[in-house]
């Protein structure tokens, strides 16, 4: 029986894992760097020549960090491109492309309890029949996706890009972040704050108020020196997490997932200790009115290495059932 393939492109990083019968197991998990291929094309033919996969009808889903409409998809953070049709030649099937976000959030349908840890005092919980959570995580960009289960247990989802939703400044703190930013880029969207280099922009902002200038650290140097006590990167991670905050509890009321909030991304899991301490939770139900709606909403950061690999094979296995 023919395996179904799977891949995921993140920036500088291109997976592949082979998925084979009712198994959900992820196998021959692979990665590559995109620059070692001139293509997506060439990466490809490079894994199924290595496990020795015959292309004729091979299945595959595919989670892309971009906008997965049309037939050529442009990957912000990546010099490739994906052409929908370019793939289905190769292979002689359909492929199934997903954006990144839409795949984690498939794999979280089923996650078991044991990984999620909960950010904030509202218990954790895994995602449960008749019910619509929110997807958010950060990384080479900030991503949104929306995962409903249906009353028979079937997931949905719905793909987003509301991280480059524009910026909402709650205080004269953040106004005038966003005054500095707005110099520098014109419109200023959730993800200049809230991707990896959100943090390093927050830090430079902070650094430059005290009269100090230069690159700043990347994102985990600067979580690393605020668990140090450093206290210019304290400062950026607490204004980060309330900005995050803040987002989030947007689009929980845009959304109306109300059933809860999954955390994804390595960053934000380094980040839980100040999350679940810091101003984050004060922001999220900092709505006025909402806030009431907002206090039991239950936010828990999902645990998984291979998201977007194990989210496209779910999404993958949910077609082919169909």
């Amino acid at each position: 029986m023919q395996p179904n393939l799977v891949g995921a492109i993140d920036g500088e990083v291109v997976s592949f894992a082979l998925v084979k019968g009712g198994d959900v197991r992820l196998q021959a998990v692979r990665e590559y760097r995109t620059e070692q291929f001139p293509t997506f094309t060439d990466a490809l033919q490079s894994y199924t020549r290595e496990n020795q996969l015959s292309t004729a009808g091979l299945p595959i889903g595919l989670a892309v960090a971009g906008v997965t409409r049309g037939d050529t998809i442009s990957l912000p953070n990546c010099r490739w491109y994906i052409s929908v049709s370019g793939i289905k030649s190769f292979l002689a099937h359909e492929p199934l492309v997903l954006n990144d976000f839409e795949s984690i959030a498939w794999s979280l349908a089923g996650i078991a309890p044991s990984r999620l840890k909960p950010v904030g005092p509202v218990a954790a919980r895994p995602a449960e029949p008749g019910r619509t959570y929110l997807v958010v995580g950060t990384g080479p960009g900030l991503g949104t996706a929306m995962l409903a289960i249906g009353a028979d247990g079937r997931p949905r989802v719905f793909a987003s890009e509301g991280g480059h939703s524009s910026f909402s400044p709650q205080n004269a703190e953040e106004d005038a972040l966003l005054a500095w930013l707005r110099a520098k880029h014109g419109h200023v969207s959730f993800e200049r704050l809230l991707a990896n280099f959100g943090l390093q922009n927050i830090h430079a902002f902070l650094g430059e108020r005290q009269g100090r200038r230069g690159e700043p650290p990347v994102a985990e140097a600067i979580v690393a020196a605020a668990q140090r006590a450093d206290a210019q990167a304290r400062a950026a991670v607490d204004l980060f997490g309330a900005i995050l905050g803040s987002f989030v509890g947007n689009v929980v009321l845009t959304t109306g997932t109300f059933d809860g909030v999954f955390l994804v991304s390595p960053l934000l899991g380094q980040l839980l200790p100040f999350l679940g301490e810091g101003r984050f939770r004060a922001a999220f139900i900092g709505k006025g009115r909402m806030r009431k709606s907002l206090d039991p909403v239950p936010i828990a950061f999902a645990d998984q290495h291979q998201a977007r690999l194990e989210g496209a094979a779910a999404a993958l296995r949910a077609r082919q059932a169909a």
